[in-house]
Formats: C-alpha cells, structure tokens, sequence
C-alpha cells in the first residue's frame, strides 16, 4: 500500500445536526464507523465545507493488488428510518490520458453482518468474512475520463426502497486493474472503515479469496429520505490522562436544527469513577451561543468533572435532549489518574497494537521506572511529562512507540513542544524505541528520508540527520553489539531481533547520516547503524534505536541494556522523607573513574555489611562490616586499586540484601 499511481476517489461527507422534521426530509449520510450510525447532513448546506477525513490528510495512497471485479465499500447505518434516494461517487482522474470505466452499486446487507465480521487485509491471522451483499438495490456503469478536477456520479436507486435502520452498503467494483487503482486514505481512525471482496486474498499467507475489511477511507455518500426524530449532534472534549487530581474541565459544542425551536433543552454531563457503581450528574453551564443562522442552534458549554485520587479511571458521556424532544448523545469516553515518583523516569508506551504483547516491559521491573500505557491509561497529558520535566521525577523518558506519533507528529507529538525542549535543554535524558519514528512519526516518507532544517527535534536534541526508513522487512534478522560502552556493557556481541513475535511485519530502518558525537552502538549485517547513544555539552542524553528493543529475542540481553540505560541515565530512587526505610541507590555517577561516596539508609539498627565484588565474584574490598544505627549512612568506593571494568556493590543486614552494578572506567 505504499505507492502506485492511481484513479478513483469515493468521498466522505460528514455532518450536521437535523432536529424533528414534520415531513420528511432528505439528508446526506456519511459512511458508518464500527458500531456507529452514518452521519447526518442536510442537503441544503455545502457538502465540501463538512468534508470529513478521518486521518486529516490528503488522499496521497494507493490501494494496489486488486484484481478486476475485485471491489471496495463502505456500510452505512442510518441513524433513523429512511428510504434511499440516490448514491453518489467521487472520482479523480490521476494520468493524462485514457478512459476507463467502473460499476457502482448499493445492496442491503444481510441480516446481522457488520464490520466485525470481518478480518483486516493486511492481518496475515484473517479470514474471509459473510458477504457484505444481500439483494441488490442499483447498479451502473460510469465513465472514467481524464480530468483535472473532482466529478460526482450519482447512482438513481429506482424505488427509493425502504431501508429502515438497516445496514447498507455502497461501493465500487473495479474495472482495468492494471490501468488504475483505488485512491484511499490509509490509517484512518477508527480503523476497518471499508470492506471489499478479494480475490487475491488477504495478508501475507494469501488467505484465500473472500470479502475482508481495510483499514482504509473510501469516500461515497448516500441521498435518503428521512421520517423519524434526528437529535442534536453533541461534542464533547476527550480528556487525556493525567497526574493532575484537581477538577477537569471539560469542554461541550452542541448543534440542532429545528424548524420550529432550535436548540438543547436539557444537557447533562454523566460520570462515575471504576470501582464505584454510582453514576453521578453535572449540569454544565452554556459559555455562548449562536443562532444567527435560521433553524440552527450552535452553542459552547463547559463542566467540571470533581478531582479524583491517583490510580482512579473516571468515565464519562453526555446526554442531550432539544427543544422538539429529539435526543442525542456522546460515546462513553475515559481517563486515568495517576501519580510519579520521587526520583523515576518515565516509561511512556504508546498505545500501539504491537507494543500490547505480554511482558514487553518486563526488563524495566524493579528498577525505578514509572509506567504510563496508552492502552490502559490513555494519551497522556503535559502534567505527566513534565513531571519528569520540572526536576519534580527523575528528568529521564523511555518512549517506546511503533510509528511514533505521540511522541513525534507536528500535530499532537510530544517533541514538538516547548515543554520537551526544556526538558532536554536542562540535561534531560530520552531512550527512543520504535520503527517508524521517523517515517510515520515525523511523516519525513517510508524510504531515505532527510531531517527538516532547524528548529526540529530530529535535527536539534535527537541528532539524527539522514537514514533509510522500511530498510530492513525481514521479521527476524541478527544485529550485532559494540558492547564497550556505557549502555551496552556486558550484552552479547551478536544477538537476533524477531519482530514476528511481537507484530505482523518488520519495517526497521537504519541511520545514515548522524551527529559526530554520535556513538554507533546497533549495527545490522551490513554494518548500517540501527541504534546510537549521545551525550551533549548541555548535558542531555539521548539513546535511539531503530527497533523495538523488545522484539530482542534474550531477556538477559534486554534486562542488561535497561539496566545500564538506567544507570547511565542516574535515574535513582527517592529517599522516604520521613521514615527510614532500607534503601541501597544507584551508584552515581556510573561509570566512575575517581573515589565516589555512596550512601544507603536502614529502618533500625542492626549489624550491616557492605562489599565490593568484582566480575567474576571475587571479594574486592570490605567497605562495612559493623552496628550502625538506623538512618542514612555513607561509604567512599576507592577506586586507586581498581582496573577498568564491571564490578557489584553488596549490602546485608539481618532484614534486607541489596545489590548494586556498577563501572570503573580509567
């Protein structure tokens, strides 16, 4: 899906809100989302100006590997009883010459089969769904002349049969595949937007023919005649995770369309908390309105949903009834509080379906890492990072992504902000961990991309100028290790990544061009750089890989670079401020290469016991071995008889055994 030229465009219209028609009226309906009903639109605004893209882009891909009488559509559930009028089709000719020709129709559906039931194209574990047919409605056949703008057929369904609430479906069957392709909009969000019968199959094994879903935006629209009550459309902010326990605001927009009496009547913000079976209602409170527009009603609104405790998850919609009875609704949206730690990083996994294996964090338990998951806690806010931002954790960020685009879109990515630049201008440390950061991420193209000029995060904090995104498509492949320097001491010199084990495909890609201060630290078998480390004048610290380190097949492997990134990093743990608790930091600085003071803290007093042991387990030095009273207490690691190396700080008492590893470099 990544590149060929093409000729055929369906459109997706969006909505506005149709209030209680005393007659009825004809509407445009957008395509259906999964489990949605279409969107409304009336026939008398600008269809153009409500145009909805899921993805917000321009149509720029093209579906290719269909076959002619393949085809591709959307279902669409109307959100009242209507009858179907006429179905219309975009189209757009992408060459300079030809004339080619397509079918459009529209067909009911059968009897309870919707999106689910089908698997996705490119999911190499699908299988065919039901037939999304069931009696054909209208059919015909449309020219496909050259042209330098949009063109809209419309299909005429004879009959304007009733369609009810029923699925429907729409689409296109393709003619002269060789000589033109479906234009579409890819990763569009929610996914499994359109379904189409293959008869090539689907995903990497080659299904079998059959009808399977894609994730793509397919663009047509549906003329019908509604009869029943249309609500007033309701909007609502979706409110981000957050380590913030005060009030959330939230912000409403509202729209109705009523002949006789625009506007909401009612509108109630409903909540409840996990954990807790009461559901509780705020009132919000109208901030403006506009009716200058005859029949129509557009309001703003605000509530405050009450603070909450970390560790809660509050859930919440709104409900809306206008001035002629007819109803209307948000889905159910969520948000989690939680809460930092003392002197931990942030370990910020986006919430990609391939980052949502079991265990893929298993390397950072028991080291002092705080965890915010996507999946579970959502997108977070700015009062997560900059947690770890403000000196408040442990100025340090593990961002652990696919395509990178929390961390890295101009739109919504993290390392755009200003908040990101003072994290890193103040010494700030990032481990970077995906495979498209770059490509999808910060959109730079999936092949040899160039950093934009400065002021870019690429070019200015992660110092990578040049590379090659989808490099490597090989699921498992070796890399080999320079294991001489601080992140990568004592991991193997060749170990094997296996992307097949975490997701479906492997698109790594390699560094080209880097920063001289750039220390290689990943190469593949072409000696072309997967992963580097650099340490500024500013003293931030980046490491970046251009590979889920997790799809590293030895945990030993992945434990000791977690590890090492930790210590190099001097993300250590907060000491309790009131009780004395036992407690044996991290060395730090790490490496070390003159006497260092280390200190560590026990609840009572007892006999304590602190040695030094070196890589192969032998006794070095015995720093303590003594009563001491509860508190904290320090030592000095003398370094004037120890060689360059790896070496493991011990410490004992009666009621704790802590160990600590650390470096001596000369």
């Amino acid at each position: 899906m990544k590149g060929i030229k093409i000729l055929l465009v369906i459109l997706l219209v969006g909505s506005i809100a149709s209030g209680v028609f005393a007659k009825p009226v004809e509407v445009f309906l957008g395509p259906s989302s999964p489990g949605e009903p279409s969107k409304i639109m009336p026939v008398d605004k600008d269809w153009a100006w409500w145009l909805l893209q899921y993805d917000g882009g321009v149509s720029n891909y093209y579906l290719s590997g269909l076959y002619d009488n393949d085809s591709l559509g959307v279902f669409f559930l109307p959100p009242a009883a209507c009858t179907l009028v006429e179905v219309h089709f975009c189209k757009y000719m992408y060459a300079d010459s030809g004339l080619y020709t397509y079918w459009g129709i529209v067909a009911d559906v059968p009897d309870g089969v919707t999106l689910g039931d089908y698997g996705e194209y490119h999911d190499s574990l699908s299988t065919p769904g039901p037939s999304a047919i069931g009696t054909i409605l209208a059919s015909g056949e449309f020219a496909f002349p050259f042209s330098e703008d949009w063109q809209w057929d419309t299909l005429d369904v004879p009959g304007t049969p009733d369609i009810g609430t029923d699925y429907f479906w729409a689409g296109t069957v393709i003619r002269d595949s060789a000589s033109h392709s479906l234009r579409i909009d890819a990763g569009v969000d929610p996914p499994y937007h359109a379904v189409g019968y293959k008869q090539g199959g689907a995903g990497p094994a080659a299904n079998g023919p059959g009808w399977y879903s894609s994730w793509h935006l397919y663009w047509v629209r549906a003329l019908v005649k509604v009869y029943e009550n249309i609500g007033p459309v309701i909007e609502a902010e979706e409110l981000l995770g957050t380590y913030d326990t005060g009030n959330r605001r939230v912000d409403i927009y509202t729209e109705d369309f009523g002949p006789g009496a625009a506007g909401i009547a009612t509108l109630t913000l409903r909540y409840y908390v996990e954990a807790k079976a009461e559901t509780l209602d705020i009132t919000p409170i109208q901030d403006s309105v506009d009716t200058s527009t005859p029949s129509f009603e557009y309001a703003w609104w605000h509530a405050e949903i009450p603070g909450q405790a970390p560790g809660s998850t509050v859930n919440y919609w709104l409900e809306g009834v206008d001035n002629e009875g007819a109803d209307g609704d948000t889905p159910e949206f969520s948000y989690r509080v939680g809460a930092g730690f003392g002197d931990n990083g942030l370990l910020y996994m986006e919430g990609d379906e391939a980052l949502g294996v079991m265990g893929i964090h298993n390397a950072f338990e028991g080291l002092p890492w705080d965890l915010w998951w996507e999946a579970e806690g959502g997108v977070a806010d700015n009062t997560v990072t900059g947690f770890y931002t403000t000196g408040d954790g442990g100025r340090a960020i593990t961002w652990l992504s696919f395509s990178g685009l929390t961390f890295a879109a101009d739109d919504v990515g993290w390392s755009y902000s200003q908040e990101f630049r003072d994290f890193m201008d103040a010494g700030g440390c990032i481990f970077l961990g995906g495979q498209d950061i770059p490509g999808g991420g910060y959109d730079l193209g999936y092949g040899d991309w160039v950093a934009p000029p400065s002021p870019h995060p690429l070019r200015d904090y992660l110092m990578a100028f040049e590379g090659t995104d989808d490099y490597i498509f090989d699921s498992e492949f070796p890399i080999f290790v320079d294991n001489t320097q601080a992140v990568t001491l004592l991991m193997d010199e060749e170990l094997t990544v296996d992307l097949a084990a975490i997701m479906q495909s492997a698109w790594v890609g390699i560094f080209t061009l880097l920063d001289d201060g750039c220390v290689p630290l990943f190469f593949d078998g072409e000696g072309n750089i997967l992963g580097y480390m650099y340490e500024s004048a500013k003293g931030f610290k980046v490491v970046f890989l251009y590979f889920p380190f997790h799809a590293i097949t030895c945990t030993d492997n992945q434990d000791t670079f977690i590890e090492n990134i930790t210590t190099w990093f001097g993300v250590g743990v907060e000491e309790e401020p009131v009780e004395f608790v036992y407690d044996l930091p991290m060395v730090s600085p790490n490496p070390i290469s003159r006497p260092t003071t280390i200190n560590f803290t026990i609840s009572k007093s007892e006999h304590v016991s602190v040695k030094l042991y070196d890589v192969t387990g032998s006794l070095v030095s015995n720093l303590a071995d003594e009563n001491l009273n509860a508190g904290t207490h320090y030592l000095t690691i003398e370094t004037e008889n120890l060689s360059s190396g790896v070496y493991f700080l011990k410490m004992d008492t009666g009621s704790f055994s802590g160990t600590r590893k650390f470096t001596v470099m000369k």
